[in-house]
């Protein structure tokens, strides 16, 4: 909870999103004020386990991908580095990560696959957020199987839709949980994060 209240208090990230949206030439298609919803299940993750590399495939404009960088930081200055990777085939996803942001993630041009058979690196949070079909979601999980380190999470944005990332944990002997999102007073009923990982 504490780390839900510091996402909500962060003006900072607010003021960046807000005024970055009104600069963009796509200002019409994004709410200028930050609406965080899910995600900051992935934010209280980043700043509980402290990852040194987190991958988030499908980036879009790149709010989730200030939301982690801004999580990063403050790592950072508690003496736990750590970089973004975003995967997204559109070459102008991410506009919003700009600025100091840009200082911890950077966003990879691709096929996200493709992206991810690429990648070197042990990944400690993986976030599956690109195309939902149930097939590509399932590929990306066992393209980054072997590329996690011992502890790894996997977050599964479309957990909601889907049994993927339950059945990959299955296969992998991995635990999951559902983190269940509940809007208020809302015609969408609310969609969730899908949580993989070991102990």
């Amino acid at each position: 909870m504490a780390y839900f209240a510091e996402l909500e208090e962060d003006e900072a990230l607010k003021n960046h999103i807000q005024k970055q949206v009104s600069q963009s030439k796509w200002a019409i298609m994004a709410d200028k004020t930050a609406r965080f919803g899910r995600r900051k299940g992935w934010y209280a993750l980043v700043r509980i386990i402290k990852p040194g590399i987190v991958i988030e495939t499908g980036v879009d404009k790149g709010l989730g991908a200030c939301l982690i960088t801004s999580a990063l930081m403050k790592n950072t200055a508690e003496g736990y580095p750590g970089h973004y990777y975003g995967t997204d085939i559109n070459p102008k996803a991410g506009y919003l990560l700009t600025d100091n942001y840009k200082n911890y993630g950077e966003v990879l041009y691709g096929d996200s696959i493709e992206s991810l058979k690429a990648f070197q690196k042990p990944i400690d949070i993986f976030i599956n957020d690109s195309d939902h079909s149930a097939d590509y979601e399932a590929e990306e999980y066992e393209t980054i199987k072997d590329k996690l380190s011992p502890a790894a999470i996997i977050l599964g944005d479309n957990s909601h839709g889907n049994d993927k990332l339950l059945n990959f944990s299955i296969k992998y002997q991995r635990h999951f949980l559902f983190f269940k999102e509940q809007p208020a007073n809302h015609w969408c009923p609310g969609e969730g994060i899908g949580i993989s990982f070991t102990r």
